[in-house]
Order: C-alpha cells, then sequence, then structure tokens
C-alpha cells in the first residue's frame, strides 16, 4: 500500500513539475510579447495622449500618462492646417491611382513570370526585383528630368503612370507576391479553360484573378499603406493644391508652437494630431480587412 502511495505520489510530482515548467515558460513568453507590444504601441500611445493635452500638462511631470483636460483646439488646428478635405482628396487619387496601376501591371507580369518560359525570362524577373534593391532616391533625377520633358511635372502622373508599367513604388514586390500565388496553382484551370474555348486574356481576367482575390487583397493594402505615407515622391513632383497630407505635416509643425516637456523632450501637440488624422484612415482600413489580410498572406507566399 506504501508502495502505491509512493509511486502515485511520484506521478503527481512529475505532473506537477511537468506543468509548472510550462506555466514558467509561458510566463516569459507573455511578458516577452508585452515588452514587444509596448515598444511597438508606446509611438501611438505617445501620440494620441500628447495630442490631446494642453501645454500646462505637458510640462507637469505627474501627468505624463494622464490626461485631465482633453483639448479638442489642437485637432481643429491640425484639421485646418492639413487643409484636411482638400490633402484627403488628392492622398486618394495618389494612392488608389497607383494601387490600381500596380494591380493590373504586377498580377499581369507575375503571371507571366510564373506560367511562361521563356528566353530571357529569369534575366528579365531579376531585373523587376532590382526595383526592390535599389533605392528610389538613385533614380529620381532621370525620371524627373523624363517627366519634365513630356511635360507631366505639377500633375498626379509622375507618381501614379510607373505602377501601370509595374514600376512605381515597391513594384518588385507586388510582381513576386503574384509569381508566387500563380506558381502554386495547377495548371489544370487554364488547361480546362482553354478546352472550352477561352483565350489566354479569358482564362486571366476570369478564372486566374478571382481565385488570386486574396493576392490582391495584400498588394492593395501594402499599396495603399505605402503610397499614404511616402513623402519623398510627392515632395519631388507635387506642390501647390496638389500635395497630399504626408506633405501637410511639415508645414503644420512649422506653423504650431512647440512646448518642452518635464523630461526635456520637444512636444508639438498640434503636429501629433495631424499625424493622428492621417493615420486615421489607414487604421479603419487595416482593422475592417484585417482577416482578410492575415489569409493572404498566408496564401500568396508573403509569409514564406
Amino acid at each position: 500500500m506504501t508502495g502505491k502511495l509512493s509511486l502515485k505520489t511520484q506521478s503527481r510530482l512529475a505532473t506537477a513539475k511537468k506543468y509548472s515548467g510550462k506555466f514558467i515558460i509561458n510566463l516569459i513568453i507573455y511578458i516577452l510579447l508585452i515588452e514587444f507590444a509596448f515598444t511597438f504601441l508606446y509611438p501611438f500611445i505617445y501620440m494620441i495622449l500628447n495630442s490631446l493635452k494642453y501645454d500646462y500638462e505637458v510640462i507637469d511631470a505627474t501627468k505624463q500618462w494622464i490626461i485631465t483636460d482633453i483639448n479638442w483646439n489642437n485637432y481643429v488646428s491640425a484639421f485646418e492646417g492639413l487643409d484636411y478635405m482638400k490633402s484627403l482628396v488628392n492622398t486618394l487619387i495618389v494612392v488608389l491611382g497607383s494601387t490600381l496601376g500596380h494591380i493590373i501591371s504586377c498580377s499581369l507580369a507575375g503571371y507571366g513570370f510564373a506560367r511562361f518560359k521563356f528566353k530571357g525570362s529569369s534575366l528579365m524577373f531579376g531585373l523587376a526585383m532590382l526595383n526592390l534593391i535599389i533605392p528610389s532616391a538613385l533614380m529620381i533625377m532621370p525620371l524627373y528630368i523624363q517627366f519634365s520633358k513630356f511635360h507631366m511635372m505639377g500633375t498626379y502622373l509622375p507618381i501614379i503612370l510607373p505602377s501601370f508599367f509595374g514600376f512605381g513604388l515597391k513594384g518588385g514586390i507586388y510582381i513576386f507576391l503574384f509569381r508566387q500565388f500563380f506558381k502554386s496553382l495547377p495548371v489544370s484551370y487554364e488547361e480546362a479553360a482553354k478546352i472550352e474555348g477561352c483565350s489566354m486574356l479569358q482564362v486571366f481576367v476570369r478564372i486566374m484573378l478571382p481565385i488570386a482575390r486574396t493576392t490582391i487583397l495584400v498588394v492593395f493594402i501594402l499599396s495603399v499603406v505605402w503610397h499614404w505615407n511616402d513623402y519623398f515622391e510627392p515632395a519631388t513632383y507635387l506642390s501647390g493644391n496638389l500635395q497630399i497630407l504626408s506633405q501637410k505635416i511639415s508645414s503644420v509643425a512649422s506653423a504650431s508652437a512647440t512646448v518642452t516637456s518635464a523630461v526635456g523632450a520637444s512636444v508639438n501637440m498640434t503636429a501629433l494630431a495631424a499625424c493622428v488624422l492621417v493615420i486615421l484612415p489607414l487604421l479603419i482600413v487595416y482593422f475592417i480587412f484585417q482577416k482578410q489580410f492575415m489569409e493572404g498572406v498566408e496564401f500568396s507566399g508573403l509569409a514564406n
């Protein structure tokens, strides 16, 4: 009887030791995840909190993470300084126009690289991937000269037009995503469609594109985010009434007052409010399509 009890006790001790080890490992993992999450969320928390503060709250060290009086005037000033509605329309024209161009051109290029093998196809794909390596600053001067010769300066075309040729901002990665997705599909789809009398263009439009909707959504979100946040190209090509939101932030920051906080940091509450207003549409789009985006990342080849 004593032997049986000792065996049960040993079994319970082994089980308890096993679960305690798992608990410690899980605890360490959760602590690390919380630290990483705070590291990424800290800029957003700092931006939102300080955008709602008055000057005296920024100076007060005891209210670094507390808001007692919400100051909406910062957002009113930022909204007016950004010329928000006009700049938002300009931004949507640039972003949606470029994104549409990337979806059309990069899906065609990706499908071509995935299905058609011809002499020099690997070289052409490698050249397309150079778009990921070569900084856009190196290409801006020859492009600027060419667009000036074609009298396109002062319009949206220098930003939107390259995307319809698979170039533009981050065009290489979109071609890669479409190529990886189309390569994963069996050729039997196209063969069945050809038997039914479909041309290659009909196969692509009616069969392949609907199947690739998850990849299209990933490309859509990535292109929207990158073009929305881009400052370099708009600052080069756009001015005056054509300026987009990312360009307007600097003018808001220069026109508004800066306060030195209790920890010695310079805080511009109006500029922070402007940043919140600029990223707000992106956050809304991401939260709406979050599930579809994660599914698209999994099936498009981006996760690999």
